[in-house]
């Protein structure tokens, strides 16, 4: 009998995939814990219609994650701290520092995509931001005292 996934599960296939399986499995297990629905042809047209939809979001996204890349791209971000004795910081600059920057910089990056050198002395710094798989953009933080 032919099902349409509605999630994950190991060792049959994922979301949204068109498997056989027994007829057994399918009536006594798959529909009644939800986990998939008969592959009529209207569910196989609904899940076509759904796997096309999520594509186009997701080429939307990448489209967005390098126009944010291009802005994002050899810029300077500035960051003022507090300073000590030799021009060590007290603690360290952050990716979450770093992201609120560039936000009111109008540039949206969140913190977990920034890397970012240990930060503990004034200076300028390499960074990068990753937005997604083949999507990079390398910038620079400087760090001045306030």
């Amino acid at each position: 009998m032919q099902v349409i996934l509605l999630q994950d599960i190991k060792g049959t296939g994922k979301k949204g995939d068109v498997v056989n399986v027994s007829d057994g499995y399918a009536r006594n297990f798959l529909f009644k814990k939800g986990l998939a629905k008969s592959a009529s042809s209207t569910n196989l047209n609904e899940n076509k219609q759904a796997k096309v939809a999520q594509a186009y979001h997701k080429q939307v996204e990448r489209d967005n994650f390098s126009a944010e890349a291009k802005k994002l791209n050899g810029i300077t971000v500035e960051i003022g701290v507090k300073i000590g004795e030799n021009g060590k910081l007290f603690g360290s600059v952050t990716s979450k520092e770093v992201a609120e920057k560039l936000e009111s910089l109008g540039i949206k990056v969140e913190k977990r995509m920034i890397t970012l050198p240990n930060i503990k002395l004034v200076g300028k710094y390499n960074a990068k931001a990753r937005f997604a798989e083949g999507i990079e953009a390398k910038f620079y933080v400087s760090v001045i005292a306030i």
